[in-house]
């Protein structure tokens, strides 16, 4: 009997250790590295990492309309896989599995495998064949190459120790990618910001020429991004 729901499965091939591409993703920024930019998601809530129970909350912007996301992670197995599954949001069935298998010593394997199945029965699902389809696997193919991409400039430094950055503008164009991709390699980050700070965040005045020395102790690099909209 087929299956009720699609199905959207894609491999690719990751120059690095299966639990090495595990732990990027366990990391910090992973979620923000993955995001295709033409999708706006805003993450609401997060909690628990990758681990079976772990929670995210997004809300989708689809144009005018937007609307709740809510996933809960399971089926973990460390250093080889994990899963989510859409308790709310606008399929009826997703469930996105994110697989690793060694190919030898210093490689691997990536498989995403995602089920899923439109609203509206019958009729969604034919629309889900012409619209959501080919959304998701473009979403796929731009997450595997950031993927690769990302894995292969840190494996170039693999033998370096990691860093502690401080950084500007880390909410800006430049900013908001570079911070993300310095985290899931491992590094710490640190934003430094204008007005008051959240936590793990150092604030700044520059008019006043304001910054606490003290919060930057042992920061190895600063990187300044805060200057005019590029």
């Amino acid at each position: 009997m087929s299956s009720p729901f699609s199905l959207v499965e894609r491999r690719c091939r990751l120059p690095v250790p299966a639990e090495e591409a595990f732990a990027w993703h366990e990391r910090p920024g992973a979620f923000e590295r993955l995001t295709p930019p033409w999708e706006r998601v805003e993450v609401l809530e997060r909690s628990g990492g990758v681990k079976d129970g772990a929670r995210t909350v997004l809300r989708i912007h689809a144009g005018p309309v937007s609307m709740r996301w809510v996933a809960v992670h399971r089926d973990y197995v460390a250093g080889r896989q994990f899963a989510d599954e859409q308790v709310e949001g606008p399929f009826s069935h997703w469930i996105h599995l994110h697989r690793f298998d060694a190919d030898g010593p210093a490689a691997a394997h990536a498989t995403e495998r995602i089920e899923f199945a439109p609203p509206f029965g019958a009729l969604g699902t034919a629309a889900g064949m012409w619209v959501a389809r080919p959304r998701i696997e473009r979403m796929v193919a731009y997450r595997q190459r950031v993927l690769e991409a990302d894995l292969a400039a840190h494996a170039r430094f693999h033998d370096r120790p990691r860093l502690q950055v401080a950084l500007t503008g880390s909410t800006g164009l430049l900013g908001s990618v570079l911070a993300p991709f310095l985290t899931t390699g491992g590094h710490r980050v640190t934003p430094i910001v204008r007005g008051t700070p959240a936590a793990g965040e150092v604030a700044w005045d520059p008019a006043a020429a304001r910054l606490d020395p003290e919060r930057l102790e042992g920061v190895d690099a600063v990187v300044h991004l805060a200057g005019e909209t590029v």
